[in-house]
């Protein structure tokens, strides 16, 4: 009340200058110094008392429309009596207003113009499992559809020993002719153009990740293609089977691939310089434990690199669980021929795709698998 009582004494002040002001400039044409300075001090002492006027209402505490109730008398007479009426006065309007809290689920998670997005460039690939066979084992091209050989059916035998003026043992060798057919190994998948043009990582994606699905199906065809209808002739339908006789009370699976090396040996064939099994049958092996406790093939804490007695083990998912093959990968058992390499093709010219604007991706691969010494390689099961 002081301030405002202060405030409207001066505005009283400048009022009366300011007529008075204008009486000396309509008598004199031009405003006086002294009142023009008098004008400008009860102008700058307005300034000043509005100045404070607005701070104490500024640091004045807010009080909360709950706090209003409870320091009325009316509304605690009320409550307590239980009967008559009260009278509540509303001082500001923010008492009344209602809050909302803006969380982050009032913006949707992806909103143009309001939140970016951190997208990470490119596709992420799917798990393909590892391909072994095909980093190890001979390739070479052909360009034939045919591939033959010709190979020993039945060998000599040993020579005999010839007393002095007799005949000697006559010996004898035959040959047999084998061949095989190149198989071809596809697939494909259709796709709009529009969304070829929009998406510029799908087709990259595409053409990177469809081959290998081929080579993928051509490992699986080398291990255990039968060979019939266009399949390939794989290791495992040509491979000696594993001699059974050999396994012994107790025999673990270390024990069963040192018979089949040792059968390997004796049938003074070439020996075998990598062992195919399934990952979970080599992680059986891994994990196996002598009588302390300790692990047979090393410190878990080091790279232990996969082989059992000098040989290089690849585990694989694309075997069976329980088989096992050990073989011989150098040229002179076996050779990968090449009739196509890996191809990757696309047109519009499949069906009506012209007219659906549509195309049509597809990866292809001509092959075959010649096993020249088909006992270079053994396989079996591995004990219960």
């Amino acid at each position: 009340m002081e301030l405002k009582d202060q405030l409207a004494s001066l505005q009283s002040d400048l009022k009366g200058f300011v007529e008075k002001g204008n009486a000396e400039i309509k008598q004199l044409g031009t405003t006086t110094a002294e009142t023009k300075s008098n004008v400008e001090k009860i102008q700058q002492q307005l300034d000043a008392i509005d100045k404070k006027f607005a701070d104490k209402h500024a640091n004045e505490p807010v009080k909360s429309f709950a706090d209003e109730l409870k320091e009325n008398e009316s509304v605690s007479r009320l409550l307590k009596d239980r009967r008559g009426s009260a009278t509540i006065h509303i001082k500001a309007a923010h008492q009344m207003q209602q809050k909302t809290i803006i969380q982050s689920s009032a913006v949707p998670a992806v909103s143009p113009g309001i939140l970016g997005v951190d997208q990470r460039p490119g596709i992420v690939g799917e798990v393909r499992p590892q391909l072994t066979l095909a980093d190890i084992i001979s390739s070479r091209p052909t360009s034939q559809p045919l591939i033959s050989f010709v190979k020993v059916a039945t060998p000599f035998t040993v020579a005999g020993m010839a007393p002095e003026t007799t005949l000697k043992s006559e010996n004898g060798v035959t040959f047999a002719v084998t061949s095989e057919k190149v198989r071809t190994i596809a697939t494909f998948v259709p796709a709009s153009r529009q969304i070829l043009d929009d998406f510029d990582d799908l087709e990259s994606y595409i053409r990177v990740n469809l081959p290998y699905y081929v080579k993928l199906k051509k490992e699986q065809q080398m291990l255990a293609g039968d060979g019939t209808g266009e399949n390939l002739h794989g290791y495992i339908p040509q491979a000696v089977a594993y001699d059974t006789t050999a396994n012994v009370v107790g025999d673990n699976k270390i024990d069963t691939i040192g018979h089949a090396l040792e059968q390997q040996a004796e049938s003074l064939e070439l020996p075998p310089d990598f062992i195919e099994m399934h990952v979970r049958d080599w992680w059986k092996i891994r994990l196996q434990k002598d009588g302390y406790g300790r692990y047979i093939l090393g410190d878990p804490q080091t790279m232990v690199k996969p082989s059992l007695f000098g040989v290089d083990v690849l585990p694989t998912t694309n075997i069976a669980v329980n088989t096992f093959l050990v073989g011989n990968s150098t040229p002179m058992a076996s050779e990968l021929r090449q009739r196509l390499d890996m191809e990757v093709l696309i047109s519009t010219e499949d069906v009506d795709n012209f007219r659906k604007n549509m195309v049509t991706i597809r990866a292809e691969e001509r092959a075959a698998l010649i096993v020249y010494r088909p006992n270079a390689f053994r396989t079996g099961a591995f004990p219960a």
